[in-house]
């Protein structure tokens, strides 16, 4: 009987750059030679480098070259493996409706006001209030209706389940 070796699918090979500090950041092998020669260290937590002109560059959006304005997010959570298996590019506004609130209520736009629960929204930089409700989930129907007003169909909304049509103007 012939029996075939079935092998896993090979992995691209790591290696290990040292920083100046003496730790080590992971790259794949021809990220690492591609930054070899690179004066890598640790600013804000994350490994960087200059640039040409002198400016500071991440490390992991370079391996990725990411110049503009998406986020390269590490899946390990761990700022010294920037292995393209570790890195994933998402949208700015892919993580603003994952991100929850940040407040007392669990609402976007929604807050607590003498005893009730007030809804505001940000246009033009301004913060509009949009008034003062018994409850937080009214407060946070307030805030969708406004997102849906001013902001159409993009905009991040409390209840995304929630049909995302206009109220019909009274004429």
């Amino acid at each position: 009987m012939n029996l075939l070796e079935v092998s896993p699918p090979a992995m691209p090979a790591t290696r290990e750059l040292r920083l100046n500090d003496g730790s080590v950041v992971v790259l794949d092998d021809p990220d690492f030679w591609r930054f070899w020669k690179s004066k890598l260290f640790i600013h804000n937590r994350h490994v960087c480098l200059r640039d040409t002109e002198g400016r500071i560059r991440r490390l992991h959006r370079e391996v990725l070259e990411v110049r503009d304005s998406r986020i390269v997010r590490f899946l390990d959570s761990d700022p010294r493996n920037c292995t393209r298996s570790n890195l994933q590019v998402l949208d700015r506004s892919v993580l603003a409706t994952a991100r929850p609130a940040q407040g007392a209520c669990s609402y976007k736009g929604v807050s607590p006001y003498r005893g009730k629960w007030q809804a505001t929204i940000r246009l033009d930089g301004k913060l509009k209030w949009l008034g003062s409700f018994e409850s937080a989930e009214d407060a946070a129907k307030a805030y969708d209706d406004a997102v849906l007003q001013h902001r159409g169909r993009t905009g991040v909304l409390n209840f995304p389940k929630r049909g995302r049509r206009r109220k019909k103007e009274a004429s």
